[in-house]
């Protein structure tokens, strides 16, 4: 159980690999999981937390719509609590779901044109990650 929210998923040690960025199928359930949670937290009115995910199912019926547990996540951090967010990020998800991952889980890597010294990057890498999981694990 995380101590900081009372959930029970809890925020994997840094160096192990993020549940968003897995890839195999059986991380698929438990994106669904992470997904269903941060539905409940962010969109507490059952009415509208069903359109959301109504919305969200929307994107992954395409064979050119990859990973679709760690896109609709994407989706559901940039959007916030909003529902026509979501369905905006929804839609740039269908014409190019990298974009989505790339603001969602780089956002300071994806405003680089050039990338800074190894040191600097690696700041950048770790200020993302952190932000992410943050957001991730943060009911």
């Amino acid at each position: 159980m995380n101590a900081r929210n009372g959930s029970t998923f809890t925020q994997p040690p840094r160096s192990a690999p993020r549940p968003a960025m897995m890839h195999d199928a059986g991380s698929e359930s438990v994106l669904k999981k992470l997904l269903e949670r941060k539905l409940g937290s962010m969109f507490p009115d059952d009415f509208t937390r069903r359109r959301v995910r109504k919305v969200l199912q929307d994107y992954g019926r395409g064979s050119h719509e990859r990973e679709p547990g760690r896109v609709r996540l994407a989706i559901l951090k940039l959007a916030g609590a909003e529902l026509r967010s979501v369905e905006k990020y929804t839609g740039y998800a269908r014409e190019d779901y990298r974009t989505i991952l790339a603001w969602a889980e780089y956002p300071r890597q994806a405003r680089q044109w050039v990338m800074p010294d190894p040191e600097e990057k690696q700041k950048l890498i770790e200020a993302d990650l952190t932000e992410y999981e943050d957001w991730l694990y943060d009911s």
